[in-house]
């Protein structure tokens, strides 16, 4: 069963302005311990979400909206928080109240992207644009949505108005849902009933792989795997 790849986000969130100062601290020593590179990777990358900070500290032109996507973020990051806390059973009540947020944001967003397009920096700041991506990703139920939005992005992963790596990690998230290898080997397998089984889902051109990542603003594979087995306490799989 899928798990790892639903809940991306707790990692994502390292460095991402949108998590809480506490509990990004939390993860990033828990990474530290036995990652240093990743984490070391993690703590350089922070300089530009304070960036991101600072570039929307101006007018927008869809304030509402911006606020609206915050919120949205943040009960997808409680309800995973929870789910993550109760074990990531599929079976729990947490699973359910997740796939509840998931189809409610998915829901308004379809609406918001009909009306309007994909938010834009100038409408919701850089934040903004994040937070969008973030419930896009998390829009598994929705795979031809999902690939819609990614068609609109792709022109905007090269001028600058979404970042690269998001882009890099929708592509993989779309991929997945259709059956296809990931291209930027961001989405991991995993079932926390059968402790330690916890592996990349497959990747064209595996050879080429960490090229890729770094093209698109991506850390190493390896550290980035290191990362996820200590943000999710899961010990390596034994033969």
């Amino acid at each position: 069963m899928t798990l790892w790849n639903a809940s991306i986000w707790l990692l994502v969130a390292l460095f991402s302005s949108t998590a809480h100062a506490q509990s990004e601290d939390d993860e990033l020593r828990r990474v530290a311990v036995s990652c240093p590179a990743a984490a070391a990777w993690i703590r350089a990358h922070r300089a530009s979400s304070l960036a991101t900070k600072r570039d929307d500290d101006h007018a927008l032109s869809a304030p509402a909206l911006r606020d609206a996507l915050s919120d949205r973020v943040k009960k997808d990051q409680q309800a995973r928080d929870a789910w993550m806390a109760a074990g990531l059973r599929a079976d729990s009540k947490e699973a359910e109240a997740v796939a509840s947020v998931d189809a409610a944001n998915t829901s308004w967003l379809k609406g918001v992207v009909a009306r309007a397009g994909f938010p834009l920096p100038t409408q919701v700041g850089k934040q903004g644009v994040m937070d969008a991506w973030l419930l896009v990703q998390h829009a598994d139920r929705d795979p031809a949505f999902q690939s819609s939005v990614l068609a609109q992005l792709e022109p905007r992963a090269k001028d600058g108005t979404i970042r690269p790596s998001d882009y890099a990690m929708l592509v993989d998230r779309v991929r997945i849902n259709q059956g296809k290898p990931q291209l930027y080997g961001s989405q991991f397998t995993g079932d926390p009933s059968k402790p330690g089984d916890m592996h990349m889902e497959p990747v064209e051109d595996a050879a080429h792989l960490d090229e890729r990542r770094s093209g698109m603003g991506l850390m190493p594979s390896g550290d980035y795997e290191c990362a996820l087995r200590a943000t999710y306490a899961v010990e390596p799989a034994r033969n």
